[in-house]
């Protein structure tokens, strides 16, 4: 079977290479790839030179080949979506954790589910982090992003006030255009106040972001940082960022390889599809092309060349 493999040496940092077919354990089952989405973060450890000869890939779509053969999990010929936190998603097989999959409704197809997977769960676990979001504000930064696409429809589903950060004026479009309410643009902060406080704040920018967005958290609400795309280090004033009127604000990290612990991967998946079926969800939009194509658009991806998903066929 193919595979696409991280090479820092080559174009987007990903090759193509011949592997052995797999062998999946009782419990597990085998997965016809038909589809798989890019992930700016998976494409971004690619490019290290300690990564080479690495697989890749979190998000894929298929149709199970072989049941698991203890009679568990779903049938053969089910079409499913799911993630692999093994990262080996981009290939022409992959083994099915049932934990990780979920059947794809008629409705939707295995390019509009194939947006969902990392993004996704990520933004619901976000959202799923908010208390008393109704009638309350929630403020989502990065929402040209796939986390923060979805997470402020998914703040707004769960009856919030729903207010976007975004850095550029030309962006505050996109923003009102998937729900916002409101929409502040600033690079460190400054006007969020204006709209605060949140109940509920998703941030994946970090940086010199982090201090402001603490401090016009909520008493008693949620900052949920899943990433931190500008920096990894941030000062914080601890008075009045995490101390002022009132206090009681909590810091949530989040990492979808422990998510799993509090709701397998399959039931959450299983929520999000209800959504897109019943049109309450909208998909991002979508760059579709044949998997050879992956390396080019993985650099593109990079160079920001595209907004939306990417999304390979095979």
């Amino acid at each position: 079977m193919q595979r696409i493999i991280m090479n820092s040496d080559q174009e987007g940092g990903l090759s193509f290479v011949e592997t052995d077919s797999l062998q999946p354990l009782p419990h597990q089952s085998l997965i016809k790839v038909t589809a798989f989405s890019l992930n700016r973060g998976e494409i971004n450890i690619a490019q290290s030179p300690t990564s080479g000869g690495r697989s890749i890939g979190w998000d894929f779509v298929g149709v199970i080949e072989n049941s698991a053969a203890d009679g568990t999990g779903l049938k053969k010929g089910t079409r499913v979506v799911g993630w692999r936190p093994e990262m080996d998603a981009f290939a022409e097989y992959v083994i099915g954790e049932h934990q990780f999959i979920a059947p794809i409704p008629d409705a939707v197809s295995d390019v509009q589910a194939a947006t969902l997977p990392v993004a996704g769960l990520t933004a619901l676990a976000a959202v799923d982090q908010g208390n008393r979001l109704v009638g309350n504000s929630a403020l989502v930064t990065g929402v040209t992003g796939g986390v923060g696409y979805f997470a402020l429809q998914l703040a707004k589903l769960s009856g919030a006030r729903t207010v976007a950060q975004v850095r550029r004026s030309e962006q505050a479009t996109f923003a009102s255009n998937i729900g916002a309410d409101a929409v502040v643009v600033t690079e460190d902060g400054s006007g969020l106040e204006g709209e605060g406080p949140y109940h509920l704040v998703v941030d994946g920018v970090g940086g010199q972001l982090f201090s402001s967005l603490l401090s016009v958290t909520a008493k008693g609400g949620t900052l949920v940082s899943y990433g931190s795309s500008e920096s990894h280090e941030s000062t914080v004033n601890l008075y009045p960022a995490l101390f002022g009127n009132g206090g009681q604000r909590r810091i949530y990290g989040l990492t979808l390889y422990s998510e799993i612990e509090k709701e397998p991967s399959s039931a959450a998946l299983t929520r999000l599809l209800n959504l897109v079926e019943r049109d309450l969800l909208k998909l991002p939009e979508t760059i579709t092309s044949d998997w050879s194509e992956t390396p080019h658009l993985a650099e593109d991806l990079l160079a920001r060349k595209f907004t939306g998903k990417a999304v390979l066929t095979l």
